[in-house]
């Protein structure tokens, strides 16, 4: 019963990740999508690692929840890197939000391994 709202919470991240940025979007709008995208791939991530666990009867790996961390500390850095940003530095603060949003689904449904 637990698996259809992580189902349908991974579907809706994965809309969000299709959304691009236009051809005629500037710099900033590039790397806001870039970084919107490396939160999303995160969430949908974390959220998997958490299914796994659940379909599996199991804890969830620390190595699955760290691999998540990892690729988006890579995806932000490189969106930070091709410039043009209009913020930067603010890896921590969307981090942050993202393992919230994912706690939050977690705790909302009540399910552990």
């Amino acid at each position: 019963m637990g698996r259809i709202p992580v189902v349908v919470v991974s579907v809706a991240l994965s809309v969000l990740a299709g959304v691009g940025a236009a051809d005629g979007a500037t710099r900033a709008e590039k790397c806001a999508v870039a970084k919107l995208k490396a939160a999303n791939k995160k969430a949908a991530a974390k959220l998997r690692c958490h299914e796994n666990a659940l379909l599996q009867g199991k804890r969830v790996g620390s190595a699955c929840l760290l691999a998540a961390d990892d690729h988006f500390l890579v995806a932000f850095a490189r969106a930070e890197l091709k410039g043009g940003c209009a913020t930067t530095g603010d890896q921590a603060a969307l981090e942050d939000r993202v393992d919230k949003f994912v706690d939050g689904l977690l705790d909302t449904l009540t399910v552990e391994p």
